[in-house]
């Protein structure tokens, strides 16, 4: 099975991404917050982690006209990788991302 997302473009086409991810997740190690470098995080979420509990850490970055930015619990320390919802983009190959979709959709 092919991932979607993966192939949008050949793979001559496709850009240099950095798509690197900077979270740590560790059951041995004290949260930490070491952005732009490293975050260290429980593996798994609590039931404190709540969108009201969660702060945006650093900067919003966008990759091939996705958004993401990094968000941490402040009561327990878990961190993830948070996509934006895609609203309006110029990159040709998420707009033929989406008129896939919506033509497999039909």
């Amino acid at each position: 099975m092919k991932r979607i997302g993966s192939n949008l473009r050949p793979a001559d086409q496709k850009p240099q991404r950095n798509l690197t991810n900077i979270i740590v997740y560790s059951e041995d190690e004290k949260p930490r917050n070491d952005y732009p470098e490293k975050i260290i995080s429980p593996a798994l979420p609590k039931s404190c982690c709540t969108d009201e509990n969660r702060e945006l850490v650093g900067n919003t970055k966008e990759v091939d006209g996705f958004k993401f930015c990094y968000k941490i619990c402040q009561v327990c320390g878990h961190a993830v990788r948070y996509f934006y919802p895609a609203v309006e983009t110029n990159d040709e190959a998420v707009r033929e991302y989406r008129a896939w979709k919506r033509y497999m959709a039909q």
